[in-house]
């Protein structure tokens, strides 16, 4: 993907903006299969929790894709969860 940061407040919320795609190397931001997902978003806010850290992730992705992105998701939040617990 190609993206970038919309948004950065530290330790509270977070907005990447997808813009393209990466085929064979190449940055591709204006063929007809990146434009036909592209801008999409995730939006990350962090909370103060019971000493702890709520993490709420909004995505904005094509129905098609969210399977694939539901089981991207366990691996990464399992990873990141052990990563902040250290």
């Amino acid at each position: 993907m190609v993206s970038r940061i919309r948004e950065n407040r530290p330790h509270e919320f977070i907005s990447i903006e997808h813009l393209g795609i990466v085929q064979d190397g190449v940055e591709d931001t204006e063929s007809a299969a990146a434009k036909a997902w592209a801008p999409a978003y995730e939006d990350y806010t962090f909370a103060d929790s019971d000493g702890g850290t709520e993490l709420t992730i909004e995505m904005d992705i094509q129905a098609e894709q969210k399977e694939n992105f539901e089981k991207l998701w366990a691996d990464a939040l399992a990873r990141l969860k052990a990563i902040s617990e250290r």
